[in-house]
């Protein structure tokens, strides 16, 4: 199976553990413990954050740079927290006016544009109401919403990084959208970053960081 993502004794702080691992096709989950900086290595992954040491190749590339440009994220608050007060929208349109060029018009039938409407149909957002404020969207939707709006900005990538999807707490939501999200990966391979040690069966392989030598890619038990 085609490696996408490789990291070799990867560090991102003073004092960690270098780590190994790798990401292939399909949905992955990354398995860190509490303590650990899981948001930071989401970052790292997304070349949005400089390693202390090691590397991370995404398609045999080690460039932050083209990571940066290729790897689409969602989930961390500090990059895509929500204006609650904006509407669905103004959202969307403002996303879009940033991932085309700027002397392209951004329409205001948002929901039917090209960067935007095969990812709602894939999150399951097509019937959501464009002219509600971000706040009145139910929990799930508004992280469907995130991961939506990372793929507009990186309509190309190679890869998407979703991280603490715990951030839902409603366990029946975090199951839908992990499957929203495993049939996302049917057209760009996800990682998802999370601490939940009851890691959902949804995911095709499983890389646990949490033990003292992983393998680098585990299959989901069924």
């Amino acid at each position: 199976m085609e490696t996408i993502l490789r990291a070799r004794d990867l560090v991102l702080r003073k004092g960690d553990q270098p780590l190994t691992f790798e990401i292939v096709q399909g949905l992955t989950f990354v398995v860190t413990n509490r303590e650990s900086g899981a948001s930071t290595l989401s970052m790292a992954l997304a070349g949005r954050f400089a390693l202390r040491s090691g590397t991370v190749e995404l398609n045999g590339s080690s460039s932050t740079r083209e990571r940066f440009k290729a790897v689409a994220l969602a989930g961390v608050a500090m990059i895509d927290s929500l204006e609650r007060s904006v509407s669905v929208r103004e959202t969307l349109r403002d996303q879009v006016a940033w991932a085309q060029p700027f002397f392209r018009r951004v329409p205001r039938d948002i929901l039917g544009h090209p960067l935007v409407e095969p990812w709602l149909e894939q999150l399951n957002l097509s019937e959501v109401d464009p002219a509600g404020a971000v706040g009145d969207l139910d929990p799930l939707d508004r992280f469907r919403l995130r991961v939506a709006l990372a793929m507009i900005s990186r309509p190309t990538a190679h890869l998407l990084v979703v991280d603490d999807p715990d951030q839902l707490r409603d366990l029946k939501r975090r199951h839908d959208l992990l499957v929203d999200l495993h049939a996302l990966s049917t057209h760009v391979p996800v990682l998802v970053n999370t601490v939940n040690p009851a890691v959902d069966t949804v995911a095709d392989h499983v890389v646990d960081l949490r033990l003292p030598r992983q393998p680098e890619v585990a299959e989901a038990t069924a």
